[in-house]
Formats: structure tokens, sequence, C-alpha cells
């Protein structure tokens, strides 16, 4: 107690030598806004945007709604700082402009600059398939070629059995369940190497489909075991076509009924997702074993559960793809949400969606890692099963 007391009365005339100047700058802060509350409003508003999205400490679904909203805060902030230089307001309008710069931080989340780690063209590779892949053409349909689906380990959600997938793998682990009368969908992980253990679950929904849920597998690779999870988080069943379509047939209560149920499956998307994700990060945080996380995560790269995983984890297209690399094959269509992320193990050699497979209202992610550990080693053995 006696040291307690001892370090209060060091701090003392320090706290008591700063408590002024604090306290000027709270002042002057005040002033300022009253003047300008719209232009602090929206500096506010960009701060707190741009610190959840670095690092999103709260899991509440009001979160997801303010990361996705970062362009237009931005923007919004962009116009404060030129409007608050104009009105020679220096100190703050430099302060947001800088802000607005380091927002660009989070923002190239959404696009593929970059061409991989390093040359490490001689070092042993595996190549990842991820693909939301709905259902697959039958007869005369035509548009599916299963051997553009071949991959070393191959990861698929919504999905239906299929012998000309199958028959390509060595490896498989499935969860399905019943869709319709004559149809099982799920989840299903393939791979050409072993399966030395193993997990999954499917989330219940109510009023279903019970569609949702991740397969976790460990995988001898090479002389090491790996740690794939295949993840189907929260599907929103967000269908913005139906309100441009009312909106552009004038039928304004449509429209308004479909922007409010939108919010309504966003906002329940968020509370689902965050608890999911939970679960699927229970599996991998502190693993002894490289990770490889992929899957559909239904939110857009400023969400959420993308925020939450880029703290620990990197996302390969972020890292080695090419262009914005949309997944989404309907209306938006603008969205990459389905995603590849991999523990700093690995080096990254390239990610792409590959948007000739186009059967499905989701396009697949295929990409190829080399673990760093072996990059410089011999052509490795097949591990023995291990225990987890």
């Amino acid at each position: 107690m006696s040291t307690l007391r001892k370090w209060i009365a060091h701090l003392s005339p320090v706290l008591h030598t700063l408590a002024e100047p604090l306290a000027d700058a709270a002042r002057f802060l005040y002033r300022r806004y009253r003047q300008f509350p719209v232009a602090y409003a929206a500096l506010s508003y960009l701060f707190l945007t741009m610190a959840f999205s670095f690092y999103p400490v709260m899991d509440h679904w009001l979160t997801g709604f303010i990361m996705m909203s970062l362009p237009l805060a931005i923007l919004c902030g962009l116009v404060a700082s030129i409007y608050l230089l104009y009105k020679r307001q220096q100190m703050v309008a430099t302060a947001g402009l800088i802000w607005v710069v380091f927002s660009f931080l989070v923002v190239k989340r959404m696009v593929g600059i970059r061409g991989g780690d390093l040359d490490i063209s001689q070092a042993p590779t595996l190549s990842v398939l991820s693909f939301n892949s709905e259902t697959f053409p039958t007869g005369a349909q035509g548009g599916f070629d299963a051997a553009k689906l071949t991959a070393d380990i191959a990861c698929f959600q919504e999905y239906s059995p299929n012998a000309h997938i199958e028959r390509q793998y060595t490896a498989t682990i499935q969860k399905l369940n019943c869709f319709d009368n004559d149809r099982e969908v799920g989840l299903a992980l393939f791979s050409k190497f072993p399966i030395v253990n193993e997990y999954g679950r499917i989330w219940s929904r109510q009023q279903g489909p019970d569609i949702n849920g991740f397969l976790c597998a460990d995988i001898a690779y090479g002389t090491d075991t790996i740690r794939v999870v295949n993840v189907h988080l929260w599907s929103m069943g967000v269908r913005t076509s139906q309100a441009v379509t009312a909106l552009k047939a004038g039928q304004l209560g449509k429209f308004s009924f479909e922007v409010l149920d939108t919010f309504r499956r966003l906002k329940e998307g968020f509370e689902n997702r965050n608890e999911q994700l939970k679960e699927v990060e229970s599996y991998v945080a502190g693993s002894r074993y490289p990770v490889i996380i992929c899957g559909d995560f239904n939110e857009i790269p400023i969400g959420y559960s993308y925020g939450k995983l880029s703290q620990n984890f990197r996302n390969a297209f972020e890292e080695a793809g090419q262009g914005l690399g949309f997944t989404l094959n309907r209306h938006p269509y603008f969205a990459r949400i389905d995603q590849q992320f991999v523990s700093y193990d690995w080096h990254i050699k390239t990610c792409q969606t590959l948007s000739g497979v186009s059967f499905s209202d989701h396009f697949p992610v295929l990409a190829q890692y080399v673990l760093k550990k072996s990059a410089t080693a011999s052509t490795p053995v097949l591990a023995q099963n291990r225990p987890r």
C-alpha cells in the first residue's frame, strides 16, 4: 500500500501539470464542434469506423453495420476535411486528411494487387479450392467440367453428392442434411492426402435450411500435419434485386418492405456469424499445425468476420490476387464473400477467382501455398497419422 501511495505522490504533479492543457484542448475542440457540428461528426464517425475495421473489439451486430459503412465514412470524412480546410481549420482538417489516407490500409482488402510472397517456384506447392457449388449441372445442361474443380484439397459449401468430383480424391469428409425431397446439401472436404483427424458441425437454423456449418480436418501433408477448416457462415438470404425491381416499378410500399427486410436479415446475419466465428476460432487459435481457413463467409472484406480473422491470419487474395476478384455470381455481383485465410506458416503463391466456372451463384476460389519450412527442404514423405 505504501508503494502505491509513493507512486500516486510521484504522479500527482505530472497529472496536475497535464490536467490544464488537456482541459484547454477539450474546450477548444468543443467550441469548434459547436461551430462545425456536421463536419466534426463526420470525422468522428470515420475515426470510429476505422478503429473497428482495424480492431473489431465489439462483437455486437452494430459493429458489422459500422464496418460495412466504411466507404461512406471515408467519403464524408474527405468532404468534411476539405470543408474545414476551406474554413481555415487547418489542424483538424489536416488530421482528417491524414486519417482518410490511413483508411486505404483497410480499403486495400478489397483489391488484390500483389503476386505472392516471393519466388518459390521450386518448392512443393499445395493447391486449395473453395467453392459454394449450389447445384451441379446434370444431363445436357453443360457448363460443368469436374477437372476445373481439382486441387490437392477441395472445400465445398452447399455441396450435393457428385461422383465426378469424389472420384478425384482419396479422403473425404461430408456433413449433409436433407434440403428437399430428393436432394441432400451440406459441407464437404476432399483431400488427396490422408485425413488423420476430423470434426464437423452443421448449425441449426429456425425455418431452415440447415446448411451452414464447418468442417475441421487435420491432414498429413509431407512430413507435417496441417489443419484445414471449411466454413459456411450464416447465409443472409438478402436479395437486393427484389428491392430494385420494386423501385423501378414504382411500388414504394414493396420497396420499403424489401429495404426493411434487408436490414433485418443483415442484423440477423451479423449476430449469428459473430457467434459462429467464435466457435471456428476455437479450433484454430493457437494451433500447433499450419492453418488454412476457407469457405463462404457471407461478408465482404470490410466486414466483422474478415476483420477479426485478419488479426491472426493472412488473406490469400488480398496478398496474392489480382483485381477485385468478385465471387458472387448474382445480384449485386460486386462482392467478394468467399475467402481463404492462412496462418503465417505459409507462403502464398497465387490466389484467383475462377470466373469461368459459372453454373453456381458463386465463383470458386483457387489458391496455391508453400509451407515456409519446406521452401528449402527436400521432397517430403507422407507423414504418419498423428493424434490431435
